[in-house]
């Protein structure tokens, strides 16, 4: 990127996808947090299951999980980008339903 408030073009967001698989797979992790909802809007769809919404102060908060080849599945939420409409309390609220 440039600066800020660019987004990628579609070949770096499938070639960010590849290498999100590629993390996920070698660490194994339990959550992942993304960081705003152009980002979410753009991770691969393939392995994905839709999830239950969050509901915190009135406001829907997407879920997910990918599944890897162990059959491991990877729980995975949006927040806003810290940079726009972002209130940590609130996220703070988020994340903690998340990972209950």
């Amino acid at each position: 990127m440039g600066g800020p408030r660019e987004a990628g073009t579609s070949e770096q967001y499938r070639q960010a996808g590849k290498a999100l698989f590629e993390m996920m797979e070698k660490y194994q992790p339990e959550y992942i947090i993304v960081w705003g909802n152009r980002l979410w809007d753009k991770l691969p769809g393939e392995r994905w299951t839709d999830g239950s919404d969050i509901i915190v102060d009135g406001y829907c908060v997407a879920t997910g999980a990918y599944t890897l080849a162990s059959g491991r599945r990877v729980k995975v939420m949006a927040v806003n980008h810290p940079s726009v409409g972002y209130s940590w309390d609130y996220c703070h609220r988020v994340i903690k339903e998340f990972l209950n």
